[in-house]
């Protein structure tokens, strides 16, 4: 076995587990922007809500032709909307979920780069490969250590968009020819 071919078999070890990496990290950013999206709703479902029963509320103690009983009812659940909301914070919530998932997108769009740009670069040297790619291995460790998130997400993205999602990631050929018409071609067609 020569160098050449040592060369090609670690580029293609460090290639699969790049994938996988970069798959890993398609799934979670899709996962934290759906619930954060879900809170968004919460959020700002709630506060509509509120106001509309405020105005139910104003309305029926301006014009006096709401029961009594109807309007109680509506300030008792506009109380309890008010403290599950404060309980639970969506908006917060929302947030923090957005800011993990753009931080899963980023290190998605580094490990694309990687592969498209280091690791088919037949010139990078075999150690700097294993370093970019730890690297960015411990980045991932960092963010799964940081956030947790219910596998629900996961279940309905699953459910809801399965294949759906790949499509979302990647861009098609008649994309890339509005893109960059005259397109790329290196005279090396190298499958990893």
């Amino acid at each position: 076995m020569d160098d050449d071919d040592v060369d090609l078999d670690f580029r293609n070890r460090i290639y699969n587990r790049a994938l996988e990496e970069q798959n890993s990290n398609l799934w979670n950013f899709k996962r934290f922007y759906t619930a954060a999206s879900f809170w968004s709703w919460i959020d700002v479902g709630s506060a509509v809500l509120t106001a509309i029963m405020g105005a139910i509320l104003t309305y029926g103690l301006a014009w006096r032709t709401i029961p009594l009983w109807s309007m109680v009812s509506l300030s008792l659940l506009v109380g309890t909307i008010s403290l599950a909301k404060a309980n639970r914070k969506p908006g917060q919530r929302a947030e923090k979920l957005h800011d993990m998932g753009r931080s899963y997108q980023e290190l998605h769009d580094e490990i694309k780069d990687f592969i498209e740009l280091d690791l088919k670069d037949g010139n990078r040297e075999k150690e700097w490969l294993r370093d970019r790619f730890e690297e960015l291995a411990v980045k991932r460790h960092d963010l799964k250590s940081e956030a947790k998130l219910s596998g629900l997400w996961y279940r309905w993205l699953k459910w809801r968009r399965e294949d759906e999602i790949y499509e979302e990631a990647t861009t098609t050929d008649e994309e890339r020819q509005y893109l960059d018409s005259e397109g790329f071609n290196d005279g090396r067609d190298k499958k990893f």
